[in-house]
């Protein structure tokens, strides 16, 4: 099938005004990377820099986290053949929003254990978000310093296979973006 680099650029345009996030999820090591934008769209620190799982589960509402990692895990062991799900999430800032999370595997090892997910997340909460003002506290790693490329740094020209995989998840995301209220 092959994606257009229009549906690239859009959705990079998309990524970069925070319209929507992606997320780069490696399990083996428990770190995600979240685009940027997302980050401080949502009042954190770091954006560059990847987080532990750890401090986003923390953040999900303990009434919705059961439901979260079941979806979840029902994915990583191949029942479903994407992830879905809607929960709010604590900001830095702005109390809970309403999000939609979205992600497929795209890596297995051989055993047949998850080594990488991909993902988007959009914002359904109506009010606006509170950004974080001081981006630059503590110390800076680059992107891919830490051993891995995040997902937000590839929609770029020559990472089609990959984009290939989550198109039907970018192009959902970027929809409901763009008509949410």
């Amino acid at each position: 099938m092959g994606i257009r680099h229009d549906e690239v650029r859009n959705w990079r345009t998309a990524v970069e005004q925070g319209a929507f996030g992606v997320w780069d999820l490696n399990p083996l090591l428990e770190l995600v990377h979240y685009s940027p934008r997302w980050k401080e769209h949502l009042g954190f620190p770091h954006p560059e820099q990847p987080d532990s799982t750890a401090f986003w589960r923390c953040r999900v509402h303990p009434e919705d986290l059961d439901a979260m990692m079941l979806t979840l895990r029902a994915h990583f062991d191949g029942f479903t053949d994407t992830y879905e799900q809607r929960f709010r999430l604590r900001s830095n800032g702005s109390g809970y929003r309403h999000v939609l999370s979205r992600g497929r595997v795209v890596q297995r090892d051989h055993r047949g254990d998850v080594q990488r997910m991909l993902g988007t997340m959009v914002d359904l909460t109506v009010r606006p978000a509170t950004p974080y003002q001081d981006r630059f506290m503590g110390g800076h790693h680059p992107i891919g310093s830490l051993g891995c490329v995040p997902f937000h740094a590839l929609l770029e020209d020559g990472n089609e296979a990959l984009l290939d995989q989550v198109a039907g998840i970018l192009a959902a995301s970027l929809r409901q973006a763009t008509t949410a209220p």
